[in-house]
């Protein structure tokens, strides 16, 4: 009878079990975690690139920066998705070369679709498209 109630009682493996039916919740939840904050990063650069772009935008009239070439410059090691939309709020519409002279006090806006992967090991890729932009107020050279 002794020996029956040893074998009953032993836990031996418990434990191993247990871990490999935690291990895959736990591998999700972390590599969720770093592949959320990768993501994360690589949406604040877009959005620093952004406001690059907005920057030359407002200063176009008195600076000979390119606003495309600000954007890349501030994403890389990333590419930014095309069309890149400059266009001047409050009914200017499109300005592609930035503000104007006659533009001063309105607000020059860049904007883009930009599609980011979210890529968890053992779950489904997903792709999301968040609209980065950033919005400056257009300068002019005005008197010195």
């Amino acid at each position: 009878m002794r020996v029956t109630r040893n074998r009953i009682s032993r836990e031996d493996g418990v434990a191993a079990v247990e871990f490999a039916i935690i291990l895959p919740v736990l591998a999700l939840i972390l590599f969720g975690v770093l592949e959320f904050g990768r993501v994360w990063s690589q949406y604040q650069l877009y959005q620093g690139a952004a406001r690059e772009g907005a920057r030359c935008a407002a200063v176009a009239s008195t600076s000979d920066c390119n606003i495309l070439t600000e954007i890349d410059q501030s994403a890389a090691p990333f590419d930014p998705q095309d069309p890149i939309d400059v266009q001047l709020l409050g009914g200017g519409g499109a300005r592609p070369d930035g503000c104007e002279d006659a533009d001063v006090g309105e607000d020059v806006q860049v904007s883009w679709d930009q599609p980011l992967e979210i890529n968890i090991p053992f779950w489904k890729n997903v792709t999301v498209t968040p609209t980065v932009k950033a919005v400056f107020r257009c300068e002019g050279g005005g008197a010195a």
